[in-house]
């Protein structure tokens, strides 16, 4: 096993603080009280926005019909991850949305081969050993949830798989700042109209809340991400994914009081271990 170059390191570092930066999203979402597709249509209109200064010191685009249907793919694979992973949460519980959502490193792990060219060795054993720890740690045994949540969380999984591979191609013809920017607009657009269904009672604090979640767990973290993906690959980037649930749970316990399983020291243990394995593993074509 070769040891991982500088510039893959920093990236693998920045993917793990923005994946685990995505855990503390109940910070700023239950204050707002606000239905789901609401909050999320603000949180990316304050995203496209909050990168529009960082566009202009950026390299100069690569505008083409690829990069049209790019930038329509990532819109629409985030604007249905958020939708169907929102709406999982508010159908069963916490950890069977949170489980069926985390397929998606192993959907990752399985595709990329064939859409990226490359497999990282022991990506996808790895993938379903961090899938055991997770449900280790989330026991969605202990409590019942309706068959529709699970659907919905295994459909966020496949739109946050399809979203991964399009937006690091996306952000390299155009640029990390524009694609998270122009996305968020175009998903801020897509959701809208669940929005304006949805409706709410935003205050300006909760809003004001949501907004600096938007700008740092949102934009920052995103922005973090999609630069990293762009080095380190799919793959690896999606089991760096799962220390969001891991510090969610955290948060959950820390800030909510919410109790802990049994078995979540060693759930917690398998699924950083897991990410350890496959982030300083080969790749081969």
């Amino acid at each position: 096993m070769s040891a991982p170059s500088p510039s893959s390191t920093r990236a693998t570092a920045t993917v793990a603080v923005a994946a685990a930066s995505w855990g503390t999203w109940s910070v700023f979402l239950r204050p707002a009280e606000l239905p789901a597709a609401t909050a999320g249509t603000l949180v990316m209109v304050v995203m496209a926005l909050a990168m529009l200064p960082a566009i202009r010191r950026a390299p100069a685009p690569r505008w083409d019909r690829t990069t049209a249907l790019l930038l329509f793919g990532n819109a629409a694979f985030d604007a249905l991850n958020v939708l169907t992973f929102f709406g999982a949460i508010q159908t069963t519980t916490v950890a069977v949305a949170v489980l069926t959502h985390y397929l998606a490193p192993v959907l990752v792990a399985l595709a990329a081969p064939r859409i990226d060219g490359y497999r990282v060795r022991g990506a996808v054993p790895a993938s379903v050993v961090a899938v055991a720890g997770l449900a280790l740690v989330l026991e969605p045994w202990r409590g019942g949830g309706a068959p529709l949540g699970a659907i919905l969380g295994a459909i966020s999984a496949v739109a946050y798989t399809g979203n991964v591979f399009v937006v690091r191609r996306l952000g390299q013809r155009i640029g990390v700042a524009r694609a998270v920017s122009f996305h968020a607009a175009g998903a801020a657009v897509l959701m809208a109209p669940f929005a304006i269904a949805a409706g709410g009672d935003p205050t300006l604090g909760g809003v004001a809340w949501l907004t600096i979640g938007a700008i740092l767990t949102g934009a920052l973290a995103g922005a973090a991400f999609v630069w990293g993906l762009g080095i380190i690959g799919a793959a690896r980037a999606a089991m760096l994914a799962y220390l969001e649930p891991l510090v969610a749970v955290a948060v959950g316990a820390l800030v909510w009081h919410e109790p802990l399983g049994r078995f979540a020291l060693v759930g917690g243990a398998l699924v950083i271990a897991s990410g350890v394995y496959v982030a300083r593993g080969d790749s081969a074509k």
